[in-house]
């Protein structure tokens, strides 16, 4: 399933104007335009108003998100070992349910460490897919922005975290990190990744690029850091996840982009 807003799941976190408000809004600029030329009131600072405030609408128009709650179950998200992860009603970051794995520090340094997965093969008998599909797509054409994630964890030292995304054969991958403190104990942090071509913060992209990653998104993993001192510690932690969510950001409609054009012409011309 791609990322569009035919997406039931999408509709709900829309924030967009319809056809009929933007052609409302284009009628009254135009009208005031109009109205402020024949009085000769169009001047160079009213212009640049109009001009700013429809630039600004388009900015704001149509941005798209899509949050995975686990309000209900884990949402067939899975653990290091791709096994069904653990989940909990209530105490997330929003307050309703959150995913949930136990991992010593030992064992990530010494295998993977990917402590949370949402593939789209996930799981038997149905395989819908983690979140239903919903992070499946190609997130290049789509315009995806920004992945964002609450993460906690009770370990005694400050975590870092990092997410992959990958194709549904899990190469080739990007690798993203946080350029920034790492996560303090037993607080929910909230966490973001751009998905930018320019984003120093996209470290690796395994020897591929930005486009042959992102045109094929199958696979979301977050992965937990080892505190330095605590290679070694074989004690069992607790990692949470929370409210995993993807923004979408379209181009402006023609609509808008038409008036800002008008307003720039009448401004160009009056000069």
């Amino acid at each position: 399933m791609n990322i569009n807003t035919s997406d039931l799941r999408l509709k709900k976190h829309t924030v967009s104007v319809n056809k009929a408000v933007l052609k409302k809004i284009q009628q009254s600029v135009n009208k005031k335009m109009t109205k402020l030329r024949a009085q000769g009131k169009l001047t160079k600072a009213s212009l640049s108003i109009i001009c700013l405030f429809a630039i600004g609408f388009m900015e704001a128009k149509a941005v798209t998100t899509f949050t995975e709650s686990f309000d209900n179950n884990n949402a067939n998200w899975g653990d290091v070992d791709s096994n069904p992860i653990g989940w909990n009603a209530s105490g997330g970051a929003d307050g309703g349910g959150y995913i949930t794995t136990n991992r010593s520090f030992a064992d990530i340094e010494a295998g993977s460490t990917i402590s949370f997965r949402a593939h789209d093969e996930f799981f038997l008998p149905d395989k819908a897919g983690s979140s239903n599909g919903a992070f499946v797509g190609n997130w290049a054409a789509d315009e995806v922005s920004m992945f964002s994630v609450s993460v906690r964890h009770n370990a005694p030292a400050p975590v870092a975290f990092s997410a992959r995304f990958a194709s549904p054969f899990n190469f080739p991958g990007a690798i993203a990190v946080v350029f920034g403190p790492p996560v303090l104990p037993n607080t929910w942090t909230d966490i973001q990744f751009g998905i930018d071509p320019n984003n120093p913060a996209i470290v690796s992209y395994e020897g591929q690029t930005f486009d042959a990653v992102f045109s094929n998104i199958g696979h979301i993993q977050i992965l937990t850091g080892v505190p330095e001192g605590f290679e070694n510690n074989p004690a069992q932690y607790t990692f949470d996840v929370d409210s995993a969510g993807i923004t979408v950001i379209p181009e402006p409609s023609s609509s808008l982009m038409l008036i800002a054009g008008s307003a720039l012409l009448f401004l160009r011309r009056r000069r």
